[in-house]
């Protein structure tokens, strides 16, 4: 009796609360790549993917946090980045990451064609904002003085389907923001398990901040079904990267808890699924736990080899997973890893504190000429000259395919280039542009002045025709996995960062006002006290010459002299009798 009445309980609250089944799943997945040079590659990607049909509301979510689909929801965004990174990314020695980004805070945002320019500045303020509030950053300074707009190098990772408009982007970049606890905790708590479950209990603050470089990004995007977009798929991955060093572990075996501190005690309850990668790709590693699978991916003439770890399986046997890699290599042998298809360097020039170079130094080492994108975001408070844009490969000079530009204005908006270009084959190139130093107000320096201002680091986007030292996701792909076999013929997307630049712009002297208020208190100080005296006090005038008596004061005088004669007179009398 009991059973069919919970059953009829059940089935009425299916009836009358459609809306609260969620048609969504959450994945959780750990890459772990050794690097050369004794670094370890770490790199965690939480995927949250929701079906949202007709009936659904963002306002009432099941997987995916409210605070994210409300950005959806009030500012009609259809595509979001947002980063923040401290260290810099060797690409040379390294490869590429999966997710690349920008030291500091990087966002950019894709906002719904509908709306105009004037209306998209004030969503993109406001969302800004709300990202600053909730991340615990300095994303409330980004205003119309560092936002830019480019046109070539940013494409949306969205669905097209014909009769929609394109949609409009905003850019910013904050290369001095730092990157601390506060950003990470925040971040914790947007995933579906919060802190203490899966693959998220590993991320503890010590051993990130620890590392040659992290990194924590959310990405999220809207999939629409048709046109008309009633039905869409909302995705938000989380991803953080994280690089450590294996020498401070005592040598070139590593293992989860040397890494992180601590082993996995199971997986996230909510997640389908919950896997850990190790890739052993031309290493010689005898690991202390057996794969629950052996990978082998060719993607774009690159082979790779992959153990996986599932770690559901693990969990049903009641124990920590823990995964330890002893290197078998010799090692006094020091193995050569080619370099990647392309890298980038980027720094300042010239002497004195008149007029500057920036120079990005480009190095192809592939065997075909490549096509570049490169985004200059160059801010207000460096003018630059567009006539003095070079391009040379030694003594030979190389013309740019297109070169837009929009000039800055001072305090208004920034300088914005890009420059599309071919990059001949095993070469290198030089991009150069002349800038003027200028003074700024007084108020419009950083508290630290003399340790200078940073720019925001170029873009470089290529289109690669070989996926060598590639891990990054396809545009259509969600989970990591969906990366193995991935051949795209038409090409591999890549985008690199450069470095952020540190410019010392000619400083006031601020010991100035210092030494006025000094001098002001000093000269107050000095003058109150008299200034207060003559003010308060009454002036009395007194001769310098003392009066004359008169004749009858002389009179009085010398009765009372005669009077005093006579007395002691009689004192010394009485005086000498007693004695006798």
């Amino acid at each position: 009796m009991v059973r069919p009445l919970w059953s009829l309980v059940f089935i009425l609250f299916n009836v009358v609360c459609p809306s609260l089944q969620f048609n969504d799943v959450f994945d959780e997945e750990l890459l772990i790549k050794p690097l050369p040079d004794g670094f370890v590659y770490s790199y965690f990607q939480f995927t949250t993917r929701w079906d949202v049909s007709q009936n659904d509301s963002l306002l009432h979510t099941h997987l995916l946090s409210r605070s994210l689909t409300e950005l959806f929801h009030h500012y009609g965004v259809s595509e979001l980045h947002l980063s923040f990174t401290n260290g810099i990314w060797r690409y040379e020695n390294w490869g590429f990451p999966v997710v690349d980004a920008g030291p500091g805070a990087e966002v950019w945002a894709w906002f719904e064609p509908l709306a105009d320019d004037a209306e998209v500045d004030h969503k993109w303020k406001q969302l800004c904002g709300t990202l600053s509030g909730l991340f615990c950053a300095s994303l409330s300074f980004v205003d119309k003085t560092n936002t830019f707009r480019p046109e070539y190098s940013l494409r949306p990772m969205t669905h097209r389907f014909e009769g929609m408009g394109e949609p409009k982007v905003r850019y910013a970049a904050l290369p001095r923001e730092i990157v601390c606890t506060e950003n990470l905790t925040p971040w914790k708590k947007l995933l579906p398990c919060k802190l203490r479950e899966g693959l998220v209990s590993l991320l503890t603050a010590d051993h990130v901040y620890s590392g040659n470089y992290h990194s924590l990004a959310v990405h999220m995007r809207k999939l629409c079904v048709d046109a008309e977009c009633r039905e869409f798929q909302l995705e938000v991955r989380q991803s953080v990267s994280l690089v450590q060093d294996q020498r401070l572990f005592g040598g070139k075996d590593w293992s989860i808890r040397k890494l992180f501190g601590q082993g996995v005690e199971g997986a996230c309850v909510l997640a389908d699924s919950s896997k850990v990668y190790v890739d052993v790709t031309d290493k010689n590693y005898d690991m202390t736990q057996k794969p629950t699978n052996e990978i082998r991916s060719i993607r774009g003439g690159a082979n790779s080899v992959l153990y996986e770890y599932d770690l559901k399986e693990f969990e049903k046997k009641q124990r920590m997973f823990n995964v330890a890699a002893v290197d078998k290599n010799d090692p006094n042998v020091i193995a050569i890893t080619p370099q990647p298809p392309i890298f980038s360097k980027r720094f300042i020039s010239g002497v004195g504190q008149e007029r500057g170079r920036i120079v990005t130094r480009i190095t192809n080492t592939h065997w075909a000429d490549l096509n570049l994108i490169i985004f200059e975001n160059i801010p207000w408070f460096v003018p630059i000259y567009l006539y003095t844009l070079r391009i040379t490969r030694g003594d030979q000079r190389i013309e740019p395919r297109t070169v837009k530009y929009i000039p800055g204005r001072q305090r208004e908006r920034p300088s914005h280039l890009e420059i599309a270009l071919t990059i001949p084959t095993r070469s290198t190139i030089e991009l150069s542009i002349d800038f003027d130093y200028i003074f700024l107000k007084w108020q419009e320096y950083p508290p630290d002045a003399s340790h200078g201002h940073y720019l925001q680091p170029s873009i470089i986007s290529v289109l690669l025709p070989v996926a060598r030292n590639y891990t990054s996701l396809p545009r259509e792909a969600s989970l990591f996995r969906e990366s193995f076999n991935a051949t795209q013929p038409n090409g591999y997307f890549l985008q690199i960062r450069t470095e952020a630049l540190l410019l010392t712009l000619p400083i006031p002297d601020f010991s100035m006002p210092y030494n006025v208020i000094c001098l002001a208190c000093t000269v107050v100080a000095l003058a109150f006290g008299p200034i207060h005296n003559i003010s308060t006090k009454r002036i009395v005038a007194k001769s310098k010459e003392p009066a004359k008596a008169k004749l009858t004061d002389k009179i009085k005088g010398w009765f009372s002299k005669k009077r005093k004669k006579n007395e002691e007179e009689k004192t010394d009398t009485t005086i000498a009798g007693e004695d006798k």
